[in-house]
């Protein structure tokens, strides 16, 4: 399987550093100038908690992919949400035939790729690693080998040839899993980005911080709630987020029981990620453009046509975006600007 990684930033550089570690056919293609350039001097770096390697896989400008002309059989997009219907023009041309798309990113964005490419050239894939790339040419992966790190679905349900392939590729990164409900565990992901990673944009906080903070806890169940209010008016069968069951959380807004079998949960996956950096927050760092438009501005979007109100999900879109244009700087103090009795 001929694979190219459009998008080498934290998870397309893990991804396709593990690749070429097993000796897999990768590309990676990136639109970071001293990204590229420094993986072709001096290779591509993976710092893991097991340790650290190196490798040189062909690595391209996106002015360079017209004239190497190279011809996948599966092209991981792993851009910013923000990104996708460009960045799934450009692959187009370079699909084999019978080739499709791997969506590796945050949100859902498989509708948008199946606009440009058609349903049967688009695969999901959802990432449960943790990830940090803070300098060209390093990536770094901030959780271990033994936690589920890739599911794979199709967007019909079914397990196809392809997807087990895929899968047995993706083995090479970490314990990769196909699955027969894709919408269910994009919605899980979806609700665990919102629930972390504006919050810890906004706040500063590291993902396993997030958890161990009363107020993070207490408007990050409010946002998983939500989630998974809209999720269910859409009749989708939504998966756990971070072990732990939707039904939870929407519980969770009545009944103090709930709530603590939460917040115990949340504890105890937030020290299974490590020191890591939810991405949104490591844009902010980077004074990039964030996501959250399709992260929880998505769950608004959605609720609003289901009728369903997410008043938590609204400020916490408002509040990154305040962030986000250096008008209040992130500080946990940004807790108390969220309003959980709306």
């Amino acid at each position: 399987m001929r694979i190219g990684i459009l998008g080498v930033g934290a998870i397309g550089g893990v991804i396709g550093g593990y690749l070429a570690r097993a000796g897999r056919d990768v590309s990676l293609i990136d639109m970071w100038p001293a990204n590229v350039d420094r993986i072709k001097e001096a290779g591509l770096t993976v710092t893991t908690v097991e340790g650290e390697f190196t490798v040189r896989p062909p690595t391209f400008h996106l002015s360079e992919v017209s004239v190497s002309r190279p011809s996948f059989d599966a092209a991981v997009l792993a851009m910013k949400s923000y990104d996708t219907r460009w960045a799934a023009a450009f692959l187009l041309p370079y699909l084999a035939p019978g080739g499709f798309i791997v969506s590796a990113q945050n949100g859902i964005n498989e509708d948008v790729i199946a606009e440009v490419a058609t349903w049967p050239r688009v695969v999901g894939c959802v990432m449960t690693f943790g990830a940090n790339m803070y300098h060209p040419g390093h990536a770094e992966r901030t959780s271990a080998n033994d936690l589920t790190a890739i599911t794979l679905g199709e967007p019909s349900g079914l397990i196809t040839p392809r997807l087990t392939k895929l899968a047995e590729v993706l083995g090479d990164v970490g314990i990769t899993e196909t699955t027969t409900n894709l919408w269910g565990h994009r919605w899980g992901k979806l609700g665990t980005n919102c629930m972390s990673n504006a919050l810890a944009g906004c706040t500063g906080l590291t993902s396993a911080e997030l958890r161990n903070s009363d107020e993070g806890q207490a408007i990050g169940i409010r946002i998983a709630g939500e989630v998974v209010a809209v999720a269910h008016a859409l009749g989708v069968s939504v998966e756990p987020m971070g072990g732990i069951p939707g039904e939870l959380y929407v519980r969770a807004s009545s009944d103090a029981d709930a709530r603590r079998q939460i917040g115990d949960k949340m504890r105890a996956y937030g020290k299974a990620l490590g020191a890591g950096r939810p991405s949104l927050a490591q844009d902010v760092i980077k004074g990039r453009s964030t996501e959250v438009d399709f992260l929880n501005g998505l769950v608004v979007r959605r609720g609003q046509e289901v009728g369903v109100p997410t008043p938590v999900n609204e400020q916490v879109v408002e509040l990154t975006k305040r962030v986000e244009a250096g008008d209040i700087a992130p500080s946990p103090s940004n807790f108390k600007r969220i309003d959980l009795s709306l």
